[in-house]
């Protein structure tokens, strides 16, 4: 399989059936992190301008409400006709991390990180990484590996997990903005975790996924380094209004990563 840089354009004029031919079909799906991809694409819509890329969210019902407009089967069988020229981009998932981490436990935890030998609280009950570790990825591989195992055995084209964006280190913002389910698990009164806890949780994500991903023949994309601050948590100006989330911004760059990545020419240029 080559993984080359695909041609999305061409400077001479072609026709529609040659563009077709030539052209490699760019499809994603996830979960709520698709979101911010999808604004992207709706945003750029809006100017005028396009994107090879078309993004699909997984369909549920969430508190009531729809969400999202594809069903993972239904994925499935779109990209099944596609070739070793076309990509598919996987979010899914995504906020294991942030489900271990983001509430302060009533008795307050910290984990050695490999190769380290201090913990970031002091006054901390220590977990053996091997313990957590374990747990954490058998919840990962029973779950989101089974569906990228289903999507790499579907499809011939390059898949790819997009890794999702690291976490928040703005306790404040977090409190004032969070979804549903950390109201519902008391994150009002007992606050938010410390925001080393909550990297090391999302390093320890990031490394169980490398590893799935590496067994599955799927590739890995990190998320784009502009959106990363120096302490490696997400940049605030791209902080969606909740405590896990990036917004349209962050979609805007992993679109230019992904064009500039997979395409020869980026699509979404202003002219």
């Amino acid at each position: 399989m080559a993984h080359g840089r695909v041609q999305c354009r061409t400077s001479r004029v072609r026709s529609a059936r040659e563009a077709e031919l030539s052209e490699p079909t760019i499809l994603l799906f996830g979960d709520s992190h698709a979101y911010a991809v999808q604004r992207a694409i709706e945003k750029r819509q809006g100017k005028g301008r396009t994107t090879p890329v078309r993004a699909h969210r997984l369909a549920k019902i969430k508190n009531g409400k729809q969400q999202g407009d594809t069903s993972f089967e239904e994925f499935l069988k779109i990209v099944r006709p596609l070739t070793p020229d076309d990509v598919v981009l996987s979010m899914i998932g995504g906020n294991q991390h942030a489900v271990f981490s983001t509430i302060q436990h009533p008795q307050k935890f910290d984990f050695l990180e490999p190769g380290s030998d201090a913990a970031t609280d002091t006054g901390a009950e220590i977990i053996p990484y091997r313990i957590l570790a374990g747990s954490f990825e058998r919840g990962i591989r029973n779950r989101d590996g089974k569906s990228l195992e289903a999507l790499r055995q579907a499809t011939a084209a390059r898949v790819i997990h997009v890794i999702p964006p690291p976490p928040k280190a703005d306790n404040a913002f977090i409190q004032q903005y969070h979804e549903s389910i950390f109201a519902n698990e008391g994150i009002t009164a007992y606050g938010a975790s410390p925001p080393r806890l909550r990297l090391k949780f999302w390093l320890l994500q990031k490394r169980v996924l490398e590893a799935l991903c590496a067994e599955l023949d799927v590739e890995v994309m990190l998320p784009p380094a502009a959106a990363v601050d120096r302490h490696g948590f997400l940049a605030t100006d791209y902080y969606a209004n909740d405590a896990t989330h990036a917004n349209y911004l962050y979609g805007e760059l992993l679109l230019r990563e992904v064009e500039g990545r997979f395409c020869a020419t980026t699509a979404g240029e202003e002219a």
